[in-house]
């Protein structure tokens, strides 16, 4: 009974190591230790990879910060999210809309423009119209829009736009 597990046993060890061999995991140099200098000191990318050439490792991945980051979106959330709710108005700029009627109310004045293609908006102060415009002021026959802009400077101004409704039977 001893002879049976000692000879399975040896089988056994005898097949790990054939199995081993015949894999190339177990070889003369592997079963060495060897000692090499680290290669991750090394700042210039070119030269890390001479030196990884020149020994024969395996070249460990280096980040160039000088690079933009691969794994940063395109768009960021403020500007998605700025795109996705212009609706309305906010989609036009005052000089593609057309000024059609002003009407007075007991909260004050109302303005109607329209879009080239017909779909009528009514303006109220405070309205946004464009993606940096909005009413200041809704007179008795002009529309005036406050449009800020940034410069490349930095500099924040802003102008005024005036839509003036014409008379009947003008164009």
């Amino acid at each position: 009974m001893m002879n049976s597990v000692y000879s399975k046993n040896i089988f056994l060890t005898i097949a790990f190591v054939a199995g081993l061999c015949c894999l190339g995991t177990w070889s003369d140099a592997s079963a060495q230790t060897e000692t090499t200098a680290p290669i991750a000191d090394v700042a210039n990318p070119a030269q890390l990879l001479e030196t990884t050439l020149v020994t024969g490792q395996t070249p460990k991945f280096v980040y160039n910060r000088e690079r933009p980051d691969p794994f940063f979106p395109f768009l960021t959330q403020e500007i998605m999210k700025a795109k996705a709710e212009l609706t309305g108005t906010q989609k036009y700029e005052p000089a593609q809309l057309t000024l059609v009627a002003i009407v007075s109310s007991k909260r004050g004045f109302l303005a109607m423009v329209q879009d080239s293609s017909g779909v009528g908006y009514v303006l109220r102060k405070g309205t946004k119209i464009g993606e940096t415009g909005h009413v200041i002021q809704i007179a008795h026959d002009k529309v005036i829009i406050e449009q800020s802009l940034k410069h490349v400077t930095g500099e924040n101004t802003s102008r005024k736009v005036e839509m003036i409704l014409s008379k009947e039977g003008e164009k």
